[in-house]
């Protein structure tokens, strides 16, 4: 059953693909050209339009801590990407808060559930360490480098006193 459906899907494609172009007249020839030609042409164009309009959705749309904290309730204002890094000359210092590590806090504090906190200590915890194996490793080569000035090659048949 299998095998004859494959059969009969490669028969259409084969004759569809062989005597598509039968029928094909001059006109239709022109016509097809035309309609490629200028599909090549304007898709540049229709991209750089999507990329506009798809911009401007994404600058719409806000994060669901940003839409509670805007709000004024806290005081607190909302605060861009680029405003978190520093850019713009101007500087912003985030509270570091306790809450989180301890599982505590208010309502308005919690955001995540209590896996995904779990989940995101373990990231952190693992993204630390393989920070630190990176720099005991680098300490190890700096040392094994500052050894490496006082060792002498050795090569047998020679004195290298």
């Amino acid at each position: 059953m299998i095998v004859a459906q494959l059969n009969t899907w490669y028969n259409n494609f084969t004759r569809n693909a062989i005597h598509m172009w039968d029928d094909m007249t001059l006109l239709k020839y022109i016509r097809l050209v035309a309609i490629v030609g200028a599909y090549a042409l304007l898709r540049p164009y229709l991209m750089k339009w999507g990329e506009k309009l798809q911009a401007k959705e994404h600058e719409k749309e806000l994060d669901p801590y940003e839409m509670a904290t805007a709000d004024g309730k806290d005081g607190k204002g909302k605060i861009s990407p680029n405003q978190l890094r520093g850019a713009g000359g101007k500087v912003v210092e985030l509270e570091v808060s306790d809450s989180e590590e301890e599982g505590e806090g208010t309502a308005a504090d919690v955001k995540w559930g209590k896996k995904a906190r779990k989940r995101q200590r373990a990231v952190v915890k693992k993204i630390l360490a393989d920070e630190e194996e990176v720099r005991r490793q680098l300490q190890e080569d700096d040392e094994d480098k500052d050894i490496q000035e006082y060792l002498v090659d050795y090569t047998p048949g020679e004195d290298g006193w």
